[in-house]
This record gives structure tokens, C-alpha cells and sequence, in this order.
């Protein structure tokens, strides 16, 4: 049979649309892929690893045309096999690109633009991390996606599920291959072991092992019961239009697949190949709602003091305008000094500060300590000029904390599990921010929400509680890490008191989709992170007209050397499991670089999330996580 050509494929690329969905297949990746984050693949794989999937995908995509003319009346079939020929058109035509790079040809120019073209050329083409991709592409994904296109008209529901969760694995390589192909010669994940950038930075990095990759695998596969489950449980209801049914559907999937772990795992790695943006989020989001929600405060540990305040905007607000303008200037990674604080005529009430008006546009923020706070009184804005320094104790030291959920998700109630340890061990106050999330909230009203937290807690708290912060450190982990870095960056930039340090757990450093890091390939087979949840917190909390390549309030690892030279202590926890893994390790060498004090735990074989994993029957290794990110917050406090 004719081998298909570079213009079949082309017009099968220039039909394809790119809102793709996709799946999972593993809780963890394969051992020989990507298990050890850090291992280095043979270069001199690439040319086999190039025209093995070029074989591949030709027999793939003539099998899938046979398809659609044996089963031209099977609209089920045929459209599925339609899918197959144009994802794989794309990725084949990628792969051809390469090669003629490889063969230092130039490559055509292409008549229409997509962010899927192969751009470099040949001197810039980063061979290493562009086999990194191909060789996971070609051992993992497409051998089973042939197996199973082979029997495709056979194919049971449980198989159909699979081929569709491949797919989206397939699609997924094929975004993050241009990426890859681009990654500078001098990246941290394109030099050897032994290369000056790594001997730089290893002494600043702890490795952690808390067990072996075995026992964390299991412990991590009990965190991953409950995910599955949610996931399965809001598919079925995700079937019924009704809320009732909805429900009702929930709670019987939750019972149907808590008794049938086969059935729970095929449904719930299927699930987000199909599901809907709000399903997703909403699957994130079960700790926060019914009868989770009801129960989860039965793992929470006491604290003696756990009020809401809702803290009025008084500065400067981060919007769209605000940062536009920054673009314009060429300012937006660079000290403008523009904090832009005022004095209101008059304070609120502490009683005002309490309550959740509706009406006014405020920032609720938790506040937990291990004993009762002095509430203070409030007579109007001269009351700021007295002096509030009496008898009473007065605390000195503060923690702010960010929460983490992919912007979209979570809130500083369901992150107790641990801030409320660390308030009652380390005996300071801590205020957890709960910013507005995206989809309804995108970039960067978050980040305003936590800036304008941030300047009136440092600025006016004495005012309300017998707390006069001469020492403050912020934390946050995820995508509360990238807020905490991104706030750092605020403050750096417009000229006002920056944190004496913070912490950074499992930070999401780099919100630019374009920039490859070989610890991607990790979420294709993660339960928690999974690749599709990760695309779709990204398009939810970064529109379209913001630069995430060059806004390092956006992906923080971009920032400047100006502003680096500025940042606090800065101390990073990260699993070696984790998706994110890569970018922590980049802004460490930029920091250590700047001759800044900054340190990384790196917990050997540790997925993403493991702070929110120290509960009763949860991961036991995430316990000591919880203590050590403790004592990073109390050696930065003292």
C-alpha cells in the first residue's frame, strides 16, 4: 500500500482543531521513562527513536484510512478513526521536520502558523530533549495505540476507553514537541551531571529519601483511591442534566465504584478525555463541597483561634490595565516603584472587618493561631496614629499562606490539615488568603486579591490584633507558590517592604505552555496532575492577550536579574514525581547564581501535593514533608 505523503498530511493538520481532551493510563509513569527525573537519555537514540515512529505512524495512519473506507456507514467508528489520522498527521509531518533538520536541510515555510509547527533550525534544534519526547512517544504511546487500532472495529468499552486516553497522551506529546525542540543547549536539562551549572547548584540541594520507591508508590496509591474515585463519581453524574440526578448519580457512583477498584480506575482515567471544563474543576473541587466538605474538618487538628476577616482593597490595584501597560512600556520585568498606597479618610471597624459584605469588594482571609488574638477596637483613621504598644503581648512574627488548587480550585479550609500544625507548633499567627479563582476570576485578579492581603496585613494588622509583624514570611504551594513568588515580585517591583523570606511548595514556576521540561512528561500517567488538568487551569487562569513567556508574575522564573538580586530567603520543596519538578530547579540555579540564600529539598520519588497528604490513612512519608517545610518557615522567622 502507498506510503502517504507530506501533502496528504499537510491537509489533514490544516483541518485539525485543536481543542483536543484527553486522559491517563498509570498512577506512575513507567520505571525505565521518567521515573528518575534526572536521568539522561542516549542522543545517539534519536535517529532510531526518528524512524521507528515515522514507520509507526505511517502504518497507523493507513490503518485508521482503511478504516474509515471499510466503515463509512459506522459514523462511531469513522469519526474516531478521522481523530486518529489527524493527530497523528500532525505529529508524522513534526517528526519529517526534524529529520530534515538532522539532515541540515532548511525547513519550508509553512502557509498557515501554528503553535505545533517545528520552528528552530538546525544549529538550534536541542536534540537531547527532543528524544526525551520521541523516545516516550514512540515506547510507550504509539506501540499500544497500534495495538489497539489493530482490532479497532473488535474493540470493546474498556478498550475504546484506552485508545482514547493514548490519544490524548499522543496530542499532548505533540504540544510540548516544539518546546522540546527549542530548549536552549545551555538549559539545565540539556547539559551533563558533571556540566558547572549542576556542580553550582548541588550543594544547595537536599535529596530526601523517606522511604523506598516501592512504599511510596503504595502509600501514594491510597492518596490516588480517593482522586480516582471523585473523578468516577462526578463522571457518572456528569451523564444527567438535572441537579437532583446529578446528585443522586454521584452518590451511586461513589458507592458503585468505591466496590469495584477495575471499573472506578478505566472510568476515571477516561473521564477527563471527555469532560467538560466545570467537571473537571469540579472533581478538584470535592473537598470544598457536600458531605466532604462536612466531614473533612473531622481530620483537622484543634486550634484555639480560627476566624475570617475580610480585608478592604486600600492600594493600588494588579489589572488587566496595570499590566497591559507594562507590556507597552517594556517594564513588566523590571523595579518601577509605583506601590501606589493611600490613606482612606476612614478606617473600618473591627467589626466591619469581621463581616462579609457582600456589597463591598473585599479579600477573605483565615486567620489561625494557637491561642485567642486580642481583637482590637477601631475610632476612625486617627486612631492609626496612636500608639497600640501596652502591657499585652503583642506577636512579632507572622506566616502568610497561599493555597494551592490550579487557580481554579481548593481554599485555605481545606489546606488545614497541615497550617493548622504548623500555627499550633510554631505558636505564631497565620493568615490564608483565599483569592478569587478562574474560570470566573482569570489572571490577574488572584493575584490583586492576595497583593492587596498582603500590603494590609503589613501595614494595618496592629491596628486590629495584638500583632506588630517585624518578621513576615509568606508560603504556598502549587499554584499558591506561583502566587507567593509572583507577590514577592510584586513588592520587589513596586518599591514596598518585601518578606523576610518564603517557601515555595512544588511551585508552578512557568506558565508558558511553549517552554519544555522533560518532568511534563511525568503528568501524562499521573492521577493528580494529570496533563489535560493541567492544560485546563492554564487556559483558564492565563487569557489569551497576557504574555506568560515574559511576565514574571505569570511564570516566575522568568524574572530578571534586576529583580532576583532583590528576592528574600527563598527555600523550595519539591518531590521528584511531580510534574512541576524541573522549573524549581531553574530558579535555583538563577538564585544561587545571584549568590542568594536559597536552598531546595528535593524528596526522592514524592508526587506532587504531599503537604495536603499527612491525615489519618493518608501517605505516612508526607508527615515528616509537613515537619521539615516547618522548620524552613521557623529558620526563616528567626
Amino acid at each position: 500500500m502507498q506510503i502517504i505523503d507530506q501533502k496528504d498530511i499537510q491537509d489533514n493538520v490544516e483541518k485539525y482543531n485543536l481543542d483536543f481532551e484527553h486522559d491517563q493510563s498509570e498512577v506512575f509513569p513507567f520505571t525505565n521513562h521518567q521515573m528518575n527525573i534526572l536521568s539522561r537519555n542516549a542522543v545517539d537514540k534519536l535517529q532510531v527513536n526518528i524512524q521507528s515512529s515515522i514507520t509507526k505512524l505511517n502504518q497507523l495512519l493507513m490503518k485508521a484510512q482503511d478504516i474509515t473506507l471499510e466503515n463509512h456507514r459506522n459514523q462511531d467508528l469513522c469519526s474516531k478513526a478521522v481523530q486518529v489520522i489527524q493527530v497523528a498527521s500532525i505529529g508524522l509531518m513534526q517528526i519529517l521536520n526534524i529529520k530534515q533538520l538532522l539532515e541540515k536541510k532548511d525547513l519550508a515555510v509553512e502557509q498557515s502558523v501554528s503553535c505545533l509547527n517545528i520552528t528552530c533550525t538546525t544549529n538550534q534544534l536541542n536534540q537531547y530533549s527532543t528524544n526525551l519526547v520521541l523516545d516516550y512517544m514512540n515506547h510507550i504511546i504509539l506501540e499500544k495505540i497500534l495495538e489497539l487500532i489493530e482490532k479497532f472495529s473488535q474493540l470493546q468499552k474498556e478498550q475504546k476507553r484506552s485508545l482514547a486516553i493514548y490519544l490524548a497522551k499522543f496530542q499532548s506529546c505533540i504540544e510540548i514537541l516544539p518546546g522540546a525542540t527549542t530548549v536552549k543547549h545551555d538549559d539545565l536539562y540539556a547539559i551533563p551531571q558533571d556540566h558547572q551549572n549542576w556542580l553550582l547548584i548541588n550543594p544547595y540541594i537536599e535529596k530526601k529519601q523517606l522511604a523506598t520507591e516501592e512504599q511510596i508508590k503504595k502509600s501514594y496509591e491510597k492518596v490516588s483511591f480517593g482522586i480516582l474515585l471523585g473523578n468516577a463519581m462526578i463522571s457518572k453524574g456528569s451523564e444527567y442534566s438535572g441537579e437532583l440526578q446529578k446528585s443522586f448519580m454521584e452518590g451511586f457512583g461513589a458507592i458503585y465504584y468505591g466496590l469495584n477498584k477495575k471499573k472506578m480506575k478505566s472510568r476515571a482515567d477516561h473521564f477527563l478525555v471527555e469532560a467538560k471544563q466545570e467537571d473537571a474543576f469540579k472533581a478538584w473541587n470535592l473537598p470544598e463541597t457536600g458531605i466532604i466538605k462536612k466531614f473533612l474538618p473531622a481530620i483537622f487538628p484543634s486550634i484555639s483561634f480560627n476566624k475570617k476577616i475580610y480585608i478592604p482593597k486600600l492600594f493600588r490595584k494588579i489589572t488587566k490595565e496595570y499590566i497591559f501597560d507594562q507590556y507597552n512600556k517594556g517594564t513588566i520585568n523590571k523595579i518601577n516603584n509605583d506601590c501606589g498606597v493611600f490613606f482612606p479618610e476612614q478606617m473600618i471597624t473591627m467589626d466591619e472587618l469581621l463581616k462579609n459584605d457582600l456589597n463591598q469588594d473585599r479579600v477573605q482571609v483565615r486567620v489561625l493561631c494557637h491561642e485567642s488574638l486580642k481583637l482590637k477596637g477601631q475610632d476612625g483613621f486617627m486612631s492609626m496614629f496612636k500608639s497600640t504598644r501596652g502591657k499585652e503581648f503583642s506577636f512579632d512574627k507572622i506566616v502568610i499562606h497561599i493555597h494551592g488548587g490550579g487557580f481554579v480550585a481548593m481554599s485555605s479550609r481545606s489546606h488545614q490539615t497541615y497550617t493548622r500544625k504548623w500555627a499550633n507548633n510554631m505558636k505564631v499567627p497565620i493568615f490564608s488568603i483565599d483569592y478569587k479563582m478562574a474560570p470566573d476570576h482569570p489572571y490577574p485578579a488572584g493575584l490583586d486579591d492576595c497583593w492587596q492581603a498582603y500590603m494590609f496585613i503589613i501595614t494595618f494588622i496592629h491596628k486590629y490584633f495584638n500583632i506588630v509583624p517585624s518578621k513576615v514570611v509568606l508560603v504556598g504551594d502549587s499554584a499558591g507558590g506561583n502566587l507567593v513568588a509572583a507577590l514577592t515580585i510584586q513588592a520587589i517591583k513596586a518599591g514596598v517592604r518585601v518578606p523576610d523570606g518564603i517557601l515555595l511548595a512544588y511551585p508552578a514556576l512557568s506558565l508558558d505552555i511553549k517552554t519544555f521540561t522533560p518532568s511534563f512528561l511525568v503528568s501524562l500517567d499521573d492521577s493528580l496532575l494529570h496533563h489535560t488538568v493541567l492544560k485546563l487551569c492554564l487556559n483558564s487562569y492565563v487569557m489569551k492577550e497576557f504574555n506568560s513567556t515574559i511576565d514574571p508574575m505569570l511564570s516566575p522564573s522568568a524574572a530578571s536579574e534586576e529583580i532576583l538580586k532583590l528576592f528574600p530567603k527563598t527555600r523550595i520543596v519539591v518531590g521528584t514525581y511531580d510534574p512541576l519538578h524541573d522549573e524549581s530547579l531553574r530558579l535555583l540555579l538563577k538564585l544561587v547564581q545571584q549568590q542568594k540564600d536559597v536552598k531546595l529539598i528535593e524528596y526522592q520519588s514524592m508526587p506532587h501535593g504531599f503537604l495536603s497528604f499527612d491525615f489519618i490513612n493518608g501517605m505516612k512519608e508526607a508527615k515528616q514533608t509537613v515537619i521539615d517545610a516547618q522548620n524552613c518557615l521557623l529558620e526563616m522567622l528567626n
